[in-house]
């Protein structure tokens, strides 16, 4: 068959790769010297990374995990990106849990995953002692322990990856889906689902072999962190700044200090947070080149005050934990503002009747993303009924709302399960979110549907004002009043301190809606 990715100049061609192990092995081999990942003041060259992931993957093989389930528990570091491709080299199956969750969360998480081994951090050793207990888990280690403590293999270059690699139909890890309506779900991935999604990205956008240095904020275990640490930088032999934890000031730095050229930035919370730090003004970014977004639809306005700013746009792509990337604005032609792009290669997108799932609406017109493609996964772990719900006909159906224009180019409008019914009226919260955004006073916005006696359902909505200003509740009606149709304006604007977030950086509007509830 014809090759479906663009044609690109031979500097820029990469070599086709089994899984993720053997891409692994190929930067080590071509570019040993070259730094990979840089975390703060630390650092490791793909030679020693290699070496690292080849003498942990030994570890976990003597452990007796050889092809089974290990959960990692740490923020975002050198230690966690070696151990994901040292459970890949050992036939593993990964689990990345966000290191922000509690006991609570993880429990349920950990039950259902049923893993061989765990291994973690020192902060997290005391919280997850028990559930390793409850749930009979083998081996438990911390990355401090003799048999993970990666420092161990730097420099021996007489390591090697155990044999038989892994092959490219072999699970490569489960993704637990955000969980906002209930028990997270494991999206299964093969290796060659992982490898195909990274050259997915770089069709998108294309960087020079070892030329370039992406800066990732996102926690590893979200697709967006993992793709933009385990996966994409990678495929290119390209450098990854790790920001361990997110902090405006300490992101600007580091967008400077390593001269990133590359700014994965994420969902649009990120980029607002640091629209919010004066220093952003006066920051060098003149290596810089290309600002990625993706995880939450941007506001238009957002994106325009960004490139006020730092003089650069924001390509948006749209993927799930299911299957990613599936669109994107390529840096090969002119981005558009508020579109997540054209749909990647050998993949297929329709819009279809949200009602009914079947019928495919024309060019303009809002409903649910269907999707195929070979970056998709197949099934969910152990939820045959989830997994009959998500795949129908051959098709994934996504959950976002949106359309397709005339050009082809997508557009998301927001999620099936967050539109609202407002007397009879389908509304879009994102529409009230744009709008709120917009205005000058306000920084942060969120909408959300609220039962009501009179219209079933009503739209009331939160806002985190800018410093120094202070308009009310009411003058904010007033400003959406002319903006929007009748049945749109909230009921209600709520001024708060800060909105909540979700482990993955997105407003976590169920918590919206519960604080209302409990009002």
């Amino acid at each position: 068959m014809a090759n479906p990715f663009p044609e690109v100049a031979p500097e820029l061609q990469r070599p086709e790769f089994e899984t993720m192990v053997h891409m692994l092995a190929h930067a080590a081999n071509e570019h040993p010297e070259r730094t990979a990942i840089i975390s703060g003041e630390n650092e490791i060259t793909y030679a020693d990374y290699f070496a690292c992931a080849a003498g942990l993957a030994a570890a976990l093989i003597e452990m007796g995990v050889k092809g089974e389930r290990v959960v990692v528990l740490k923020s975002n570091s050198i230690a966690t990106s070696v151990a994901a491709h040292a459970v890949w080299a050992a036939s593993g199956q990964l689990v990345l849990f966000n290191p922000l969750f509690t006991e609570n969360e993880l429990g349920p998480l950990i039950a259902d995953a049923a893993p061989k081994a765990v291994i973690c951090d020192l902060a997290h050793k005391e919280m997850l002692a028990p559930l390793v207990e409850t749930n009979n888990i083998s081996h438990f280690y911390t990355f401090d322990d003799s048999a993970v403590s990666i420092d161990q293999w730097r420099g021996n270059r007489t390591l090697k990856l155990p044999e038989p690699m892994p092959n490219s139909g072999d699970v490569a890890m489960l993704a637990f889906t955000g969980g906002t309506t209930g028990l997270p779900k494991g999206a299964i991935h093969t290796q060659e689902k992982l490898v195909f999604g990274a050259r997915l990205v770089e069709a998108l956008w294309s960087t020079k072999i070892a030329g370039d240095i992406w800066l990732n904020v996102a926690p590893q275990s979200h697709i967006w962190g993992w793709f933009m640490t385990l996966l994409a930088p990678l495929y290119g032999c390209n450098t990854v700044v790790i920001v361990p934890q997110f902090r405006p000031d300490v992101v600007i730095n580091e967008l400077a200090r390593t001269k990133a050229t590359i700014f994965a930035g994420g969902p649009s919370v990120i980029y607002n947070a640091l629209l919010s730090v004066p220093a952003l003004k006066e920051a060098d970014l003149s290596n810089l080149r290309l600002c990625l977004g993706g995880g939450s639809p941007f506001a238009d306005a957002a994106v325009e005050t960004w490139q006020t700013v730092t003089g650069f746009t924001i390509h948006e792509a749209w993927g799930m934990s299911e299957g990613a990337p599936i669109s994107g604005n390529s840096s090969s032609i002119p981005n558009k503002v508020g579109s997540v792009g054209f749909p990647c290669a050998m993949t297929d997108v329709e819009i279809v009747d949200p009602e009914n799932g079947v019928d495919i609406l024309p060019a303009g017109e809002n409903g649910e993303f269907r999707v195929k493609g070979p970056q998709m996964v197949t099934e969910y772990w152990n939820r045959p009924e989830e997994t009959a719900n998500l795949i129908q006909g051959g098709w994934t159906y996504t959950g976002d709302i949106g359309h397709i224009d005339k050009d082809g180019r997508l557009t998301i409008v927001d999620r099936k399960k967050d539109m609202v019914i407002v007397g009879g009226y389908n509304v879009f919260p994102r529409e009230i979110d744009e709008v709120l955004f917009a205005h000058p006073d306000i920084q942060e916005a969120a909408a959300v549907g609220v039962a009501d006696k009179y219209s079933g359902e009503a739209i009331q909505a939160f806002v985190v004002l800018a410093d120094g200003v202070n308009p009310t509740s009411e003058e904010l009606l007033d400003y959406c009043q002319g903006k929007l149709a009748k049945f749109k304006v909230p009921s209600e604007i709520h001024i708060v301190e800060s909105l909540p977030k979700t482990p993955a950086a997105k407003i976590d509007k169920l918590a919206l809606k519960k604080s209302l509830e409990q009002d």
